[in-house]
Order: C-alpha cells, then structure tokens, then sequence
C-alpha cells in the first residue's frame, strides 16, 4: 500500500509543481525594444601599428623598438537612434618600458614610442539585432599622431646641472607622424535590458592612413625624412554605461 502512494506520488509531482497557465507562461524574456541610447564607453585595448618606412629606417641602424604592440585606453560617446548610431572617441597609448642596458654597459639604441593619441568620429549600423546582443559595423574618419624618442640607455652618472651638455651620439629626442585616417570595424555589445544599463563591448578594427605622411621632429626641421602611410588593427574591450528611452507613446 505504502509503495503504491509512493509511485502515485511520484508520477503526479510534476504536474503538481506547474502553474494553472503553464501553458501559457514564456520563460524566455521577451526582446528589448527601446527606441534610443546614450551611452559613455571606457575601454582599453592593443593596436599592432604598421610604420614600414620608420622601421626599415631602424632596423638599418642597429636600433631596437622596446615593444611591437601598442596599449592605449579610450574614452566615448555616443548617440543610437533605433539601428543607427554615432559615436566619438578618442585614445591615448599607454607608456611602454623600456630595455635595460646590457651588461658590457654598451646598450644598444632602443627607439621607444612615448607617445600615441587620436580621436575618430564613427557612424555604425545595427547588422544583427538579436536578442541578447547587438553588432555593429562602424566606419568613421579621424585623427592619429604617433611618437619616438631614440636613446641610448647607459649606467652612465651625469650631474644634473650638467644634463644640458650631454648629448649622446645617435639620441633624436623627437621623431612624429601626424595622419589623418578611415577606420572601419566591428563591434559586439550585449543588448541593453533596463532603463540604464551596464554593457560588456569588444571591438575589431582596422584603420589607415588617407595618404603617406612624412616623419617630423620637434627638435630639428628634418629633409627627406621617411613617409608612412600609417595603419592599425586593433582589439578593444569597453564598458557601456547606457541610458536608453522607449517611443513617447510608450513611456
């Protein structure tokens, strides 16, 4: 007797466990439809900077670059309208380290990037609007200025008052590049859900140069430096803070 309530009880629990409109019942969340977004974005993220000329011109040289891969962090704005939306950003590289000198206290020339900054102004359209994720795909034009210094890092002990007498063979205390560029990418953010909204965003990219520039320098007016027509690819991971609005009629 006890074993049959049992197999009854068993065989009825799960019809007991549902709601009377199970049926009817969506567990699946339904789609976010809000009409408009603003958004602020902090991100970091790599760019691998293609500069042929400039690094033919130190590789001929016996000089050494302390790092091929350029960290930066990005601030941005922008505006979504439905699909579409605009955005400005703008970007600065983080410091790289620098070589040490070697043992023999004969280091070699190291050209280390001291700096690295833009800004570019995006148009993007929504290509896959899903459920949980937006992607879109952003072309834009901006502007990029990239830096060099070229030194010799020695043990050497030089008095401080005397800095301004020391000029070691083969140092260029600037070397730059100012471009304008396009910039085309891909970006994959989660869909916002609430009224405001915290979203993960990664972003691929390439951007390049509209002509080649030459290579200027702060300290000297130089001729027949090398041109570069410079380009980027580029991985970003941001942080979305968003406030989005739903039509008028619908608030």
């Amino acid at each position: 007797m006890r074993f049959s309530f049992l197999l009854a009880l068993l065989s009825t629990y799960s019809a007991w466990s549902q709601s009377t409109d199970s049926t009817t019942t969506v567990d699946i969340p339904a789609k976010s439809n809000f009409r408009s977004s603003i958004m602020q974005e902090l991100g970091c993220g790599q760019a691998y900077t293609r500069i042929p000329n400039m690094r033919a011109f130190f590789k001929s040289n016996q000089i050494k670059e302390n790092n091929t891969l350029d960290d930066f962090v990005a601030i941005g704005f922008g505006y979504r309208r439905q699909r579409f939306k605009g955005s400005v950003y703008a970007s600065y590289g983080l410091e790289q380290g620098t070589r040490s000198p070697d043992n023999t206290g004969q280091a070699p020339l190291i050209a280390r990037r001291q700096n690295f900054s833009g800004a570019v102004l995006f148009v993007g359209y929504d290509l896959a609007n899903t459920r949980n994720k937006r992607v879109f795909l952003n072309a834009g034009f901006g502007g990029i200025r990239y830096e060099y210094n070229v030194f010799r890092a020695t043990n050497q002990a030089v008095p401080f008052q005397t800095i301004l007498q020391n000029n070691p063979p083969g140092s260029i205390p600037s070397l730059f590049i100012a471009s304008n560029y396009w910039d085309v990418n891909i970006e994959i953010s989660q869909r916002e859900k609430r009224r405001d909204a915290l979203q993960l965003v990664s972003r691929f990219g390439y951007r390049r140069g509209f002509t080649a520039d030459a290579w200027q320098s702060d300290a000297y007016q130089l001729i027949d430096a090398p041109s570069d027509r410079i380009s980027q690819f580029y991985v970003q991971l941001s942080l979305y803070l968003s406030r989005n609005y739903m039509s008028r009629s619908k608030r």
